[in-house]
């Protein structure tokens, strides 16, 4: 990346790859609140258009997109409306204890307990296996929100899919923060070890998120009967977390060339489904092997965003980079189109 013409007030790694790929179209570039460089607002110009993104979301995205995808049960309806399946889940007040109850007997356990409006993994319990464990979670976690989804658990391997109304830009295989023993070091060695990468890094500076010990890791290795004090077998794989968001210190691995049509079409339709929305990244559960085409009830959508994280597509811990940036700037700029 040509860090020089891009301002250093700029510092989210997504909105640099934006800038650097625009920059190279002969698009002008003015970071407008550069008072506020942890949420640059960007001005895009060639000539007379005008576009605009912040983070990885752009102008392009309508405010009707923005309210329907930052509530996941309204991004269900509407994925339901259009043929889509996404997991299957409720929104709930969080006081009704009892209509909770009765809903994840329904739908039996396990389920997952979820932020409606979440991002980034916050407020997100997978593998809830009995109601005494869906109870405390909503005591000690959700006292001061006021909806709680729940859903059925969806077990699988998670993608994330860059799409917009007419192809898809990239996808990526999203595994949980893990470890691969050596034999000889301890959990919290390997940790220390792995965050050396220079890949790594805080706040969305670097393409990969520092791994940080909490009481959810700490859990993890409880379940698996080991603490971050245990050796770990030479080429063993330890998971630390159950979600597998990058920005709790997941690993991204190319997988575009890799996966079947059917799934690519249903990550089009997904965008093409919410109004307004131009492009977006589409989480997809999928069971069995990717590169096939799924029987019926084999995967699932389990939510999307409208300001995606590009830079685990540019620069992937494994696999071929892919240049989803560009991609982008030719759906703002058709006109500087290669």
């Amino acid at each position: 990346m040509n860090d020089i013409r891009i301002p250093e007030s700029i510092k989210m790694f997504s909105s640099r790859l934006l800038a650097e790929a625009a920059l190279e179209r002969g698009i002008k570039l003015n970071h407008i609140n550069d008072y506020q460089e942890e949420n640059a607002f960007i001005e895009l110009r060639f000539k007379k258009h005008r576009e605009y993104i912040q983070g990885s979301k752009s102008s392009q995205t309508s405010v009707t997109a923005d309210r329907i995808l930052e509530n996941k049960m309204l991004t269900k309806d509407f994925l339901r409306e259009k043929g889509i399946c996404p997991t299957e889940g409720k929104l709930f007040l969080c006081g009704d204890t009892e209509d909770i109850r009765n809903f994840c007997e329904k739908i039996t356990y396990p389920v997952v307990v979820k932020k409606f409006n979440g991002t980034h993994g916050d407020l997100v319990f997978v593998g809830m296996k009995n109601f005494a464990e869906v109870a405390n979670v909503l005591k000690k976690y959700f006292s001061k929100e006021k909806y709680v989804l729940i859903e059925k658990e969806f077990k699988g391997r998670e993608f994330r899919f860059i799409a917009t109304r007419k192809k898809v830009l990239a996808v990526t295989f999203r595994e949980p923060a893990n470890i691969v023993g050596d034999g000889k070091s301890s959990v919290k060695e390997l940790i220390v070890k792995k965050n050396e990468d220079p890949q790594r890094g805080l706040n969305y500076s670097k393409p990969l998120i520092t791994i940080e010990v909490d009481d959810r890791v700490r859990a993890k290795l409880k379940i698996q009967k080991i603490d971050v004090n245990s050796i770990i077998t030479r080429g063993e794989k330890v998971y630390l977390r159950n979600n597998s968001n990058l920005s709790t210190g997941g690993d991204s691995v190319d997988f575009t060339d890799k996966v079947h049509p059917y799934f690519k079409k249903i990550a089009v339709k997904a965008v093409s489904a919410i109004p307004g929305l131009s492009y977006a990244g589409v989480d997809i559960m999928v069971k069995g092997d990717i590169s096939q085409k799924p029987k019926d009830f084999s995967y699932a959508v389990l939510e999307m965003n409208p300001s995606p994280g590009i830079f685990m597509h540019h620069f992937p811990y494994e696999g071929r980079p892919r240049p989803v940036a560009e991609g982008i700037i030719d759906l703002l700029f058709p006109e500087t189109k290669k």
